[in-house]
């Protein structure tokens, strides 16, 4: 076998480094300035580089998310959000807190519920970014990614993982979730326009003896009539007794449930469930149960890990889908979702003590029932936000969950 020979240099290492360094020096910041101009990482952005965080913004060393989610068209009020919530990552501690805000919550500065803050926004061209704001504002904290998704994207990306399972906390039943493209349905009923009687008109308080009104199959009428050319106007009980085929009877059986996009959208979006469950905190807490269900899987899926493959994703959802969040973010992205290893849930609503928010009487605000804060003062709500980004804020164990 041939002996291996040490290498040796002719001239001292010290002088041949001390001749070449200059050189050697350009020809290496030559090739990393062109690796920098021909990469998608341009100078501007060298920092990323040596950040542990890869650029993503922080506030508090933590990154801050709004989730936005809206019926979408073909529904009444497709702009209005039907859930409003805020992830925050905490990358040191592995945790995110999940925040969900109730939708009767009054935004003073554009009198209007916090629910129509997104609507508000794209009609002034602002869109999340209107909202990230206000709701940064509301909280005390900087929230500088969003993402909108309607009920159509929704059930698309619980499909796409092909579903999800949710540990359903409590049994229940709602008699009358809305079913899609029935909101105007008469059911068995006839608008007709009728004559009254004068004794009728002075009673009514009508206008003249020609009133429009619903009629049953029998000839008999089934409502108190509106006004000539004027809108009917139905209280909520009023229209689940007439027109029961808007409404679908929905039951979900307490534990651990294999949901599809359909039945995971009903299960979010049911509003009057039986026992706890028909309150806007209830839809809070199962909103973030689901969220909780769908990161873990959604992190499974080894596709959806690739950034190309997510933008794309996000392109066939089209308009169902609106994301703020730069492409060159979502791997670090990805990486902090993927290191969480505890999740926990809060809702701002008045069962906290002291109560964060109260309800004013409602001719206060057209008859309206509104939320806000004592006095209408934010800082206890801020507060309370920091408490639970500090960790110092313990959550009920059943909205903790450790994720294996």
């Amino acid at each position: 076998m041939e002996e291996i020979k040490p290498i040796t240099f002719k001239k001292p290492l010290k002088k041949w480094w001390r001749k070449k360094k200059t050189p050697f020096l350009i020809v290496i910041s030559f090739i990393v300035g062109l690796f920098l101009i021909t990469s998608p990482i341009s100078p501007a952005n060298l920092t990323r580089i040596f950040d542990p965080y890869g650029g993503l913004q922080l506030d508090r060393g933590r990154i801050n998310v709004l989730l936005l989610g809206i019926p979408g068209k073909g529904h009444d009020g497709p702009n209005l959000t039907d859930t409003i919530m805020v992830v925050s990552i905490d990358p040191e501690k592995k945790s995110a807190d999940l925040i969900s805000l109730p939708r009767d919550l009054w935004i003073e500065k554009y009198a209007v519920k916090v629910n129509a803050l997104y609507h508000l926004g794209v009609t002034k061209g602002t869109g999340l970014e209107l909202v990230k704001e206000e709701i940064g504002r509301v909280l005390g904290i900087k929230i500088p990614y969003g993402a909108r998704m309607d009920f159509s994207g929704f059930t698309k990306a619980v499909d796409l993982v092909e579903g999800i399972n949710i540990d359903v906390q409590n049994s229940f039943e709602d008699y009358f979730y809305p079913v899609p493209g029935k909101e105007r349905e008469l059911c068995d009923l006839e608008e007709k326009e009728i004559e009254i009687s004068e004794e009728q008109v002075k009673a009514m308080g009508a206008s003249s003896n020609k009133i429009k009104a619903l009629m049953q199959k029998d000839g008999k009428v089934a409502t108190v009539a509106a006004q000539p050319k004027n809108e009917f106007e139905f209280t909520d009980k009023e229209v689940f007794k007439l027109f029961p085929c808007r409404f679908e009877h929905l039951s979900f059986e307490k534990g651990l449930t294999q949901m599809n996009g359909e039945t995971a959208l009903k299960f979010v979006r049911s509003r009057h469930g039986t026992g706890n469950e028909g309150s806007d905190f209830a839809r809070s807490r199962r909103q973030q149960l689901v969220l909780s269900s769908f990161k873990d899987k959604i992190l499974t899926v080894n596709t959806l890990t690739d950034p190309q493959k997510i933008v794309g994703m996000i392109k066939t959802f089209g308009e169902s889908v609106e994301v703020d969040i730069p492409v060159s973010e979502y791997p670090n992205f990805i990486k902090f979702a993927r290191g969480i290893k505890l999740i926990r849930s809060f809702v701002v609503d008045p069962s906290v003590k002291p109560p964060l928010l109260i309800a004013p009487p409602a001719y206060l605000y057209g008859g309206a029932f509104v939320l806000i804060p004592p006095d209408n003062n934010f800082e206890l709500i801020h507060r309370y936000i920091e408490k639970i980004i500090s960790g110092s804020l313990e959550a009920t164990p059943s909205s903790e969950r450790r994720v294996e």
